[in-house]
């Protein structure tokens, strides 16, 4: 009796950590991250008590890992197959970079309902959590890591001095989730064909724009 009390007592507790993923995915996706507060959080995931987000969570930058952390771990296992060798002996070091970056993230959205609300997300995020943009402020908010892809924009990168390289990397990323976002947008969100139809010229335009800007020469 006591192993199944606890049984259910850790299956309702991941039931509700997860109502709070997703209605705070949502809702940071559809507003702003700083135009929600917990309270709005807690009421849109069912949850009465107060605290309950705080007990699983502690508190917002928890709730945004979990997000991140749920979300990413899926588009770093899609990302591994252009990581590879094979994957790689076609292109440059710069394209390499940018179809390892791009395509895993345009491969989640068209797989996953809630793949939208995570480039959102992302979009946000991409800015307040870099230190090129934000440098007195250092978030610990990270993704899923991936050597790999650290290594291709090691080489696609290597022709600029650290400060340069981190200036583009961190237009790149903003590129990348501010770009597929407002594709999406502009096409519709639905996961319909006609939509995806319309979207893949515009993704592969967003890819060779990222190729190019990580081959730029040095700007002096």
């Amino acid at each position: 009796m006591p192993d199944q009390v606890e049984n259910k007592h850790t299956s309702r507790s991941a039931r509700t950590r997860e109502r709070f993923i997703q209605a705070a995915l949502k809702l940071y996706a559809n507003r702003s991250i700083d135009g929600v507060s917990l309270n709005e959080v807690t009421a849109a995931a069912g949850q009465k008590n107060r605290n309950a987000l705080q007990y699983h969570f502690g508190n917002k930058a928890g709730l945004l890992q979990a997000i991140v952390s749920q979300h990413s771990a899926e588009v770093a296992s899609l990302r591994s197959r252009y990581c590879s060798e094979s994957a790689l002996d076609k292109y440059s070091a710069q394209e390499a970079a940018a179809h390892a970056l791009v395509t895993p993230v345009i491969q989640y959205l068209e797989q996953s309902s809630e793949g939208i609300y995570y480039v959102k997300l992302l979009s946000q995020l991409s800015s307040i959590n870099h230190a090129v943009t934000n440098p007195g402020e250092r978030s610990s908010l990270s993704p899923q890591e991936h050597p790999e892809l650290r290594e291709l924009f090691n080489a696609a990168l290597s022709h600029l001095d650290n400060l340069e390289a981190q200036q583009r990397l961190f237009l790149v990323v903003s590129m990348t989730f501010h770009g597929i976002a407002d594709i999406c947008r502009i096409s519709g969100d639905a996961q319909t064909g006609k939509a995806l139809v319309q979207r893949e010229p515009m993704f592969e335009q967003l890819i060779g724009a990222i190729a190019a800007l990580l081959q730029a020469p040095p700007r002096g």
